[in-house]
């Protein structure tokens, strides 16, 4: 697999997450179709009416119970460290009141090729299912890079960078990058002795190292 991280030693705020090792981590390995929906989703959106009515067919027949389609959305409408945009649908049961938390719910990727995501070719669907946990539990829905600091000296005090740490933390918010840019005296400089960027905080009483990370997935 595809390292998730790839750091951009010039312009650290252009690192990226590897969108198809993001999917793989967070949603595992794709469900193997029938050959007639496989081609019904090669030449169609997921959500269409030629594709769509065969896809819901198979969740009832996998699962027993009526789904619907209850989100949409594209990467590309979110602030996003990935390094290739894509759509993704989930299905879950008719009477699901929070597919973000359900259990067994289907999710469904189109992967973008490039460019304008308005006009772009985008791939087949890949269909994932989520038996055993839920959505919010994977990591999926994280779309940016999370940053770590630690004392560029092992004589300093760990602890007194926690709360920058918890600042610079996926969740804390939209966009982890610009949120420490707004805390540092300049820009990051990469060190390859330490194969990490070299900072220092406003509110620091050390240098620290830098690194990003990608988000933690498996609940």
């Amino acid at each position: 697999m595809a390292d998730l991280v790839t750091i951009n030693k010039r312009y650290p705020e252009c690192c990226t997450l590897n969108a198809a090792a993001h999917i793989a981590e967070s949603l595992g390995e794709p469900l193997k179709l029938p050959d007639s929906l496989q081609k019904l989703l090669d030449e169609h959106w997921a959500n269409s009416e030629e594709a769509e009515p065969d896809l819901l067919q198979l969740f009832e027949l996998m699962t027993g119970s009526t789904y619907k389609q209850v989100h949409r959305d594209n990467t590309y409408n979110h602030e996003s460290d990935l390094d290739c945009f894509y759509v993704w649908s989930v299905y879950a049961d008719a009477n699901c009141p929070d597919w973000c938390w359900r259990h067994d719910v289907f999710v469904v990727v189109e992967m973008g090729a490039g460019g304008d995501p308005r006009y772009s070719a985008y791939g087949a669907a890949q269909i994932y299912r989520l038996d055993d946990s839920c959505l919010g539990d994977t990591g999926f829905l994280d779309l940016v890079l999370g940053w770590w600091a630690a004392p560029i000296r092992e004589t300093y005090d760990p602890t007194e960078i926690d709360s920058l740490n918890d600042r610079l933390s996926i969740g804390y918010s939209s966009n982890p990058y610009y949120e420490m840019e707004s805390l540092l005296y300049a820009k990051p400089i990469w060190s390859e002795k330490r194969q990490a960027f070299l900072v220092r905080f406003k509110d620091t009483p050390y240098p620290v190292t830098l690194v990003p990370h990608a988000p933690h997935y498996g609940g």
